[in-house]
């Protein structure tokens, strides 16, 4: 995958204990989140560590969070993408 100097890479946090199990993001997004052994939300690949392209299901994955434990976070600048502060 070739990316452009103005692609938006993110990494997706997931704070733990916040996090219920509803699999509502893993639904939403299931190429970049996964419910891990222990029934919590987990980012793949490359969503935890270097990022990957932001796209509509991630989004609609952190929205749709039943418990706001989930957050978009800039790749490149570590500022927060959304939800907006």
């Amino acid at each position: 995958m070739t990316r452009g100097a103005d692609t938006e890479l993110v990494v997706v946090r997931v704070d733990r204990d916040r996090c219920i199990g509803s699999g509502m993001c893993a639904l939403s997004a299931p190429d970049s989140l996964a419910l891990g052994a222990d029934g919590l939300a987990a980012p793949l690949a490359d969503f935890a560590d270097g990022g990957a392209e932001l796209t509509d299901g991630l989004t609609e994955a952190v929205d749709c969070c039943p418990v706001e434990a989930l957050t978009l976070h800039s790749a490149r600048g570590g500022y927060r993408i959304d939800p907006a502060d």
